[in-house]
């Protein structure tokens, strides 16, 4: 091996070796030679040296250009039809390097260039981010052409290219999949309160890859608005189910429950509590009915009971009352509150109605206690001593 290597820098590779070195030479002379004259001559420090740079990177290309040159034309020789796929492979790949170390040098100049005149570091972020997608935009485009001239099977080419980009943007690809899903069934719009992976908003925003909200609920309860923005990416779409508040039937059915202590009137109780329901249940009740009959003409979808109605329940404490009905969706925490407070000034004035909580009592059953138990009218039944 080390034989024909010798051989090789005698014969044929002699004639490379001199001109790398040659270029090489020129180059760093050409250089030194530079940066002394505008040295001395300078005036401004700072444009002198951006001076030097530039001419240096210009130089650097030139030598690296004539470097890439000499060696792909002596060390494989003239590529023609019959050249061997080593061959080919050796100098697309030669190529490939060049390009990558040509284009890395023009974007850390025209950084620099750049981030001089930036004042904020929000800028500054930006011209570095813009900069590198440029620059990888830009060999990912030259090494598509330096890899692609000699390749026969174009297709072939674009298939093995196409398997490696779906490998490694797999999410982006099913992120693109979301949107396309989006646009096409528009399972919700801007404006629209939907739920994904738990995550509840209101949409401000939707782009290719991400869908962008104001985040409700969380700490805050009754689906309120928290102030922060929320930023989903649209693969979630396909991954996880969506819930969606306010498409075609803006209302939501809501519900709470009072407990009242035994010995109150639980009935009248219960009608106080379907009454205030009841109060605003008819400031919505065209609107419900109109978007009912949209629907309907959309979805197999059929309410049997619109009105509020009051559950009735026996609890540890006492009878507990379920009210359910129906609040728009955003306006869920004021309907309540509305309800609550006139349901407790109701109970409040009602002299056979109380709330029960949880509490320490103590029962005398020859006092309290019903007739036929032993109650006061009736310790001793007939017919029966004491135990």
């Amino acid at each position: 091996m080390w034989q024909d290597v010798t051989n090789w820098l005698c014969g044929e590779g002699l004639y490379p070796v001199i001109w790398s070195a040659v270029s090489a030479a020129a180059g760093a002379g050409a250089y030194l030679l530079l940066r002394r004259r505008l040295g001395a001559a300078q005036t401004q420090p700072g444009s002198s040296k951006r001076r030097v740079r530039l001419m240096g990177l210009g130089i650097l290309l030139l030598v690296l250009f004539v470097l890439v040159r000499v060696w792909t034309g002596a060390f494989l020789g003239p590529a023609g039809e019959h050249a061997s796929r080593t061959r080919i492979f050796l100098e697309n790949a030669l190529w490939t390097c060049a390009a990558g170390a040509g284009i890395t040098l023009l974007v850390s100049a025209i950084q620099h260039a750049l981030l001089r005149s930036s004042v904020t570091i929000e800028s500054r972020h930006r011209i570095r981010l813009a900069t590198s997608w440029i620059g990888i935009a830009a060999f990912a485009i030259v090494a598509v052409f330096i890899w692609a001239s000699r390749i026969q099977d174009f297709g072939v080419f674009l298939g093995i290219v196409g398997a490696g980009l779906a490998l490694s943007l797999q999410e982006t690809l099913v992120c693109i999949a979301g949107w396309l899903v989006l646009v096409v069934r528009r399972p919700f719009d801007i404006g629209d309160r939907i739920e994904i992976d738990g995550r509840v908003g209101d949409v401000i925003g939707i782009s290719v890859f991400q869908t962008s909200m104001l985040e409700v609920g969380n700490w805050v309860k009754a689906d309120q608005s928290t102030g922060r923005m929320l930023i989903l990416p649209n693969s979630m779409l396909i991954r996880h189910p969506l819930y969606n508040y306010t498409k075609g039937f803006p209302f939501v059915w809501d519900e709470f429950s009072a407990i009242v202590t035994f010995e109150s009137d639980w009935e009248a109780a219960k009608a106080i509590m379907l009454h205030q329901a009841q109060a605003e249940a008819e400031k919505i009740e065209g609107e419900v009915k109109r978007q009912i009959e949209t629907m309907q003409t959309r979805y197999a979808i059929h309410y049997e009971r619109l009105t509020p109605i009051v559950y009735t329940g026996i609890a540890d404490q006492g009878v507990r009352l379920t009210l359910r009905y129906l609040s728009p969706v955003r306006q869920r925490r004021a309907t309540t509150h509305r309800i609550s407070e006139a349901i407790l000034k109701e109970f409040i004035a009602h002299e056979r109605i109380d709330f029960a909580y949880p509490t320490t009592r103590i029962f005398r059953n020859t006092e309290e206690g019903k007739v036929g138990l032993g109650g006061p009218e009736g310790r001793v039944p007939p017919g029966r001593g004491l135990a």
